[in-house]
């Protein structure tokens, strides 16, 4: 069986105008604590916002030095890589010779002898 239950308004008036009353009795009261969560609020807000700030700007300063170490070691790179293209360059013209002819010792040139009773063998030892 359902019961229904009828709240003449009566009472709901005089519940409301109870809460009223309630209300202005602890007016001063309930202002304090509105304006304390406010400053709270404001206070713990600041206080992530400096220490996101703090972080970020710590973050820069550390990355700032990480990307100079970097630069130099790229730099140092660059240097040793230009000397190794010098040292290739120096043994290209080593190589090469500097009239454009080879240095190198022609083997059709020379006319090698064997004696005629010499095998030539592979030996695997």
């Amino acid at each position: 069986m359902k019961i229904f239950s009828f709240v003449p308004t009566s009472s709901l008036r005089k519940a409301y105008s109870g809460l009223i009353l309630k209300y202005r009795r602890y007016d001063s009261t309930i202002e304090f604590l509105k304006v304390g969560a406010l400053v709270a609020v404001l206070v713990f807000s600041s206080l992530m916002y400096l220490l996101y700030v703090n972080r970020s700007s710590t973050r820069g300063y550390f990355l700032r030095q990480e990307n100079q170490k970097l630069s130099t070691i790229q730099f140092d790179f660059e240097i040793l890589k230009t000397t190794l293209l010098d040292y290739k360059h120096m043994n290209r013209e080593t190589i090469q010779g500097t009239d454009g002819r080879r240095k190198v010792v022609d083997v059709r040139a020379e006319v090698v002898k064997l004696p005629g009773n010499t095998n030539l063998t592979y030996n695997n030892f």
